[in-house]
């Protein structure tokens, strides 16, 4: 079972490494406060999160979050949450979000593996359309017995459901830093790839977020 993971980490580490091969030429950061309420198998949470772009110099978008969920067992949980989203990069626009997903996680002493699919419905009321996407997730961690640190990799691919083509795939490096009695904080690196009208485009992005769990 470890030496499974092992190679499922290292495909994982390979499926990211073609996007750095890739030419950028913005640099913007994702920050991230998040509160999650555990009531046994189920629990509540809420989000707030700002990204930037431009190298940094304006905001990108804002969104916040608020849902549930719940764990079925050991290896499967689900969730349902709605998300407000303000898009400045856009012309202000706006989008409401229901989303839903299930994460699958694979676990074997340290090492873990665990796959979420996410599908977001979006609702954009200036145009009044619907939108339908479907994330695919994919991530690789291990944490050692007394270590305060949990580094990972992870990659996610984006489909519109409506045309059937890619839109975006997100590549990390990152680490989770346990502060204890449920506060942790996330220091990632990710190379954010997203389809426009001309062609690709890339974006540096740095990334830290907050979360405490009671």
């Amino acid at each position: 079972m470890k030496k499974r993971l092992i190679c499922l980490l290292s495909a994982l580490a390979l499926c990211a490494a073609p996007a750095f091969a890739q030419n950028s030429s913005d640099l913007g950061t994702w920050s991230s406060i998040q509160l999650v309420k555990s009531f046994g198998a189920p629990y509540a949470m809420a989000r707030a999160e700002h990204r930037s772009y431009d190298h940094i110099c304006a905001t990108e978008c804002w969104f916040l979050m608020a849902g549930g969920g719940y764990n079925f067992n050991s290896w499967l949980k689900g969730d349902l949450s709605y998300e407000y989203w303000k898009i400045p990069s856009a012309g202000d626009l706006v989008q409401h979000k229901a989303v839903f997903c299930f994460t699958e996680t694979l676990k074997r002493e340290g090492l873990a593996l665990a796959l979420r699919e996410k599908y977001e419905l979006a609702y954009n009321p200036a145009a009044e359309s619907f939108s339908h996407t479907l994330r695919t997730r994919l991530r690789g961690q291990y944490k050692g017995a007394d270590s305060i640190f949990t580094p990972y990799l992870m990659y996610e691919y984006f489909t519109n459901l409506s045309t059937g083509k890619w839109v975006r795939s997100l590549h990390y490096a990152g680490t989770e830093i346990s502060l204890g009695g449920g506060h942790s904080i996330d220091l990632f690196y990710m190379y954010h790839l997203y389809s426009t009208a001309i062609g690709t485009a890339a974006v540096n992005t740095l990334g830290v977020g907050y979360t405490f769990v009671f």
